[in-house]
């Protein structure tokens, strides 16, 4: 996803439950940092985490299904940024739609380079 700037895995393990990694994102100048924590993973099928502390409240899931041309993956997020209530209006009439945009540029370029 563009809005994801830097990734840094901070535990022993890299993937599988439990894996823990700071996050720097930022999406229409807003720049934000949380660290995350797996809280579910099923390899090749489905990932899920939530932030564990940070600039803002998060969890997300991503699910692989195989199709009879491929695979879809179904990506559900959630999250809550700490602003005042005119921060909470232009997240939801600016930033909220940029942070989309960016999770649909992310998913064409996960389907573009298979996963890779």
């Amino acid at each position: 996803m563009d809005a994801i700037k830097k990734v840094e895995r901070t535990s022993k393990d890299k993937d599988g439950l439990g894996a823990t990694a700071h996050v720097i994102g930022k999406a229409e100048g807003v720049k934000s940092e949380w660290d995350a924590e797996t809280t579910e993973w099923k390899e090749n099928e489905k990932i899920a985490w939530r932030s564990t502390a940070g600039s803002l409240t998060m969890s997300s899931s991503m699910t692989l299904s195989p199709i009879e041309d491929g695979i879809k993956a179904t990506l559900i997020m959630n999250y809550s940024l700490p602003y005042s209530i005119l921060g909470k209006i232009i997240d939801k009439l600016w930033v909220g739609k940029e942070i989309d945009k960016s999770v649909e540029r992310g998913m064409e370029k996960l389907k573009e380079t298979g996963g890779k």
